[in-house]
């Protein structure tokens, strides 16, 4: 039986991604003839138009391209346009309408922690798009909140944007206490400051133990996984790309399914057809289109040695 509809996650690079994990056991598990993948595309216009010759029935957008996708989609959503940034993208018989389900990966990753959102001080380290979908959906949920970024001027733009209140990375006031700290920075950095802020909660967006996460678990201070984050705004997309409810805990069991290596499906497109794509139900496609065999091959071994490491 031929799949009948494709879906993936976008981004550069990608390999890396759980996604899959998390839609496919669903898929499996209840008979739906569908297929989720991973694609590394060559730019933002170039993932618009595989999802479109392909075609792609429902998109998940990462790094480097939510908010470089916001002027390509048809519609944009209330809260992507809000955020300024998209990581889901619907398509409707051609028609693409873009959403951000990250912040209810915020949210709801909190709620699940224990975490009275209405009633908590969070400071929220980063001033991407991350950092963007957590202030806007904690302040949603009536939060006070806090933003810091290395580069002050994209911190003051996000706390421009949502109401916010500014903090200076450098002159840092460390006499501040916050009931949750949200970390969209980047696994190696480290804020001066963490070690003399006091903070009961960490929610790290980075999937492995980061700099910030050892600081953390120094201090005692409790964990949330940045896989729960993934967790729920995949559930929100599930939504938007199948039109029901996931059942949760087949969904979290697609956390722990890990890519093997060894048994690695690499496939280029538009040169593998649909029809293989779909049969060797591929790992990983690469966009193709223009360039040599050289380069396909060292796009393949960037995704592998990120992946899977050296």
């Amino acid at each position: 039986m031929e799949t009948s509809k494709i879906y993936a996650v976008f981004g550069n690079p990608i390999l890396h991604s759980k996604s899959p994990q998390l839609f496919n056991s669903v898929f499996s598990a209840f008979g739906i003839n569908a297929l989720y993948t991973r694609i590394r595309p060559q730019s933002a216009t170039d993932l618009i138009d595989i999802i479109k010759s392909m075609p792609i029935s429902g998109a998940n957008i990462t790094a480097p391209y939510k908010r470089d996708v916001l002027n390509l989609v048809d519609v944009v959503a209330l809260d992507a346009e809000k955020i300024g940034a998209i990581n889901s993208i619907v398509n409707s018989n051609g028609r693409l309408i873009g959403y951000n389900t990250d912040h209810y990966g915020v949210t709801q990753s909190l709620k699940e922690a224990g975490i009275d959102i209405p009633n908590s001080s969070c400071l929220v380290l980063g001033g991407g798009g991350a950092a963007r979908s957590a202030v806007y959906g904690l302040m949603r949920q009536g939060a006070k909140v806090f933003i810091c970024n290395r580069t002050i001027s994209k911190a003051k733009e996000i706390a421009d944007d949502f109401g916010c209140t500014l903090m200076n990375w450098q002159e840092f006031n460390s006499s501040l206490n916050f009931d949750v700290v949200v970390s969209t920075i980047v696994p190696e950095a480290i804020p001066h400051f963490m070690d003399t802020i006091r903070f009961n909660y960490l929610f790290d967006a980075s999937y492995k133990p980061s700099a910030v996460y050892r600081i953390a678990q120094a201090k005692g201070a409790k964990i949330v996984s940045g896989e729960r984050w993934l967790l729920h705004q995949a559930i929100e997309a599930f939504r938007l790309f199948i039109g029901d409810n996931p059942p949760f805990e087949l969904m979290e069991k697609g956390l722990a399914n890990k890519l093997s290596k060894s048994d690695l499906k690499i496939l280029n497109y538009p040169s593998s057809s649909l029809a293989e794509i779909c049969k060797l139900r591929a790992d990983l496609i690469i966009s193709s289109k223009g360039i040599d065999t050289a380069t396909t091959k060292k796009i393949t071994y960037e995704e592998t040695r990120k992946a899977f490491g050296s």
